[in-house]
């Protein structure tokens, strides 16, 4: 059976994961238009993509959500030295889709087909129960 502090922490590295991606998201375009912009106007100089990159990190609105998410990784191999692998893995990718679904919705993105994503939200989460369930069962079979 997972324990508590097991579950707790594979949530937290799927919130920390999922939370961010659409805040980085939203960093990177706000600061390719402003890089868009700088270099526009020095049209004489050609720009790499590795300047472009590094201007991009420079922004707050890109490292803090970035810095955030590797917090995240890190607590995941933390994770996953210690509990088992075939549950870990898919409980901190699903419930990553998941909290970033449900962030990127109140933070106003738009979404095509919401029916669509709220469905595919509950599935997910079935099947997280699912992998959970099974684990639990081999585990006490054992």
């Amino acid at each position: 059976m997972i324990s508590s502090t097991e579950a707790i922490s594979l949530l937290l590295v799927g919130a920390l994961w999922g939370c961010t991606n659409p805040f980085m998201r939203q960093g990177s375009i706000e600061s390719k238009k402003t890089s868009t912009i700088n270099t526009s106007q020095e049209e004489g100089e050609e720009s790499t993509s590795v300047l472009k990159s590094l201007f991009r990190l420079a922004k707050i609105k890109v490292w803090l959500p970035y810095l955030i998410n590797q917090l995240g990784s890190l607590l995941y191999y933390k994770q996953l030295a210690s509990s088992n692998l075939t549950l870990s893995v898919p409980v901190c990718n699903a419930t990553a889709m998941v909290f970033s679904c449900i962030t990127s919705f109140f933070l106003g993105e738009r979404v095509n087909q919401p029916g669509r994503a709220a469905l595919g939200v509950v599935l997910v989460l079935m099947g997280v129960q699912i992998c959970m369930y099974s684990s639990s069962e081999s585990e006490s079979s054992n």
